[in-house]
């Protein structure tokens, strides 16, 4: 008897895909245009992402803007003034609803995350090393626990919607807590509270925070809650919403998206880049020295190998990220409050000079990214990194909720894209006569 494994690997290589066949047959790999922009597959008017003008053809780099249902991000956190603590719940009733929420409109939609929804997933007797997974399994048990769970009307899959962002924190915290602190959450310790005053003083053991760490994950909240419509996991959503399924299916399809390395893993990969770096240099401030670590790296001669810098460039934004902006400034306040700000010069300076070498190395403008702050954001914040992505999931539910109810609404169409076939064309007895 044959090993499965070992026949697979036999054959492995009549399998692969010649990388020279996808422009020979006019098929845009990774829907990706020559120049590197996206291919345009979808309408929507939740949000969209501006890092560059195509100008004939030819990409011309701008600053970069990300905005929400018409406003950028930067004048929505600007307008949340620093006694607003309910920022997030205001950017997710603006991304689900298409407007800013009045007073009593934000205290039902807080209400309704808050105070209704219980935590009804947390089940131990299942085991895997992953949160993501560990999510995935408790959206899809919340189906089991509907009465009516394929109601098809846009306001029950909105409530459905909300009830499983409110769900996420209790069912994360309390999986992740059972490993740490043993603590079960059944409902909102603080239901007057906010989404992120909640979600702080669950992943605390001590209980303790201050508003400036509450401010912190209201900002991670919101610069993680969407990103256009045609990042992998909303376009995920957009695909698996197009068959007409549940919400609960389309929100765990979207949690398996963003689990891959690729897309969400991208924080953790960034901490623990800066995690050796401080390991073996410290908090290192001479520029000459970062610039000989940032060039290893790209040699491929440090960290991972990989021969990139984590936390430096993005697929659309150029000359700048305005969410790594936003982190920036939050995470220099807390620095500051926590008497951390060598840590802090450390990653400013490093921001610079990688920015140099990349332009010195490859000729490119970049910018740092939203992870390349995020991962130090949360080291002052004490989580651990396994929540990372977890954390990174529960903001960006909120839009994609949004693009679920956005795509049911307005566009039915089964989404069947088409492949071109460049295997071979054989016949079983021309194949029996090979093996003779």
């Amino acid at each position: 008897m044959k090993n499965l494994q070992d026949i697979y690997k036999k054959y492995e290589p009549k399998n692969f895909i010649e990388p020279s066949l996808y422009p020979l047959n006019k098929v845009k790999q990774g829907l990706r245009n020559e120049n590197g922009t996206g291919v345009k597959v979808s309408l929507t008017k939740v949000s969209t992402v501006q890092g560059y003008d195509v100008v004939d053809g030819d990409k011309v780099n701008i600053e970069g803007k990300l905005i929400y249902r018409g406003y950028s991000v930067e004048e929505l956190v600007e307008h949340l003034d620093d006694e607003n603590i309910f920022g997030f719940e205001q950017i997710a009733f603006l991304l689900i609803f298409g407007k800013l929420p009045d007073k009593e409109e934000l205290a039902s939609f807080h209400n309704e995350l808050l105070t209704i929804a219980t935590n009804t997933m947390t089940d131990f007797s299942y085991k895997t090393s992953s949160i993501l997974n560990a999510m995935q399994i408790g959206v899809l048990k919340l189906y089991g626990t509907d009465e009516n769970p394929d109601n098809d009307t846009l306001e029950h899959r909105m409530i459905k919607g909300v009830h499983i962002l409110s769900s996420l924190p209790l069912f994360v915290f309390s999986y992740y807590t059972d490993v740490h602190a043993k603590t079960y959450w059944e409902t909102y310790p603080k239901p007057d509270k906010s989404f992120a005053e909640n979600i702080l003083y669950m992943a605390r053991e001590n209980r303790i925070y201050t508003m400036k760490e509450v401010s912190l994950v209201d900002k991670l909240l919101i610069v993680h809650a969407d990103h256009g419509g045609g990042n992998n996991s909303t376009f995920a959503n957009t695909v698996i919403t197009s068959t007409g399924t549940d919400i609960y299916s389309t929100i765990a399809s979207s949690i398996a998206s963003l689990k891959g390395p690729k897309h969400g893993g991208a924080a953790l990969k960034t901490y623990e880049q800066f995690e050796k770096i401080i390991h073996d240099y410290g908090y290192v401030q001479d520029e000459a020295t970062i610039r000989e670590i940032c060039n290893l790296i790209l040699d491929k001669k440090y960290n991972d190998c990989s021969g990139l810098i984590y936390g430096i460039g993005h697929a659309v934004y150029t000359k700048s990220d305005p969410r790594a902006t936003i982190i920036r400034r939050e995470c220099k306040e807390l620095a500051e409050e926590k008497g951390m700000m060598e840590a802090y010069n450390f990653y400013e300076t490093f921001e610079k000079v990688a920015l140099q070498t990349m332009k010195e190395r490859k000729g490119i403008e970049t910018c740092a990214n939203v992870d390349f702050y995020s991962g130090f954001a949360y080291r002052m914040l004490g989580f651990r990194k396994e929540i990372f992505t977890p954390l990174f999931a529960i903001a960006r539910t909120s839009g994609w909720i949004a693009h679920h109810l956005e795509n049911r609404q307005s566009d039915r169409k089964l989404i069947r894209p088409a492949a071109v076939y460049v295997g071979q064309l054989r016949t079983i007895e021309g194949d029996l006569d090979e093996q003779d």
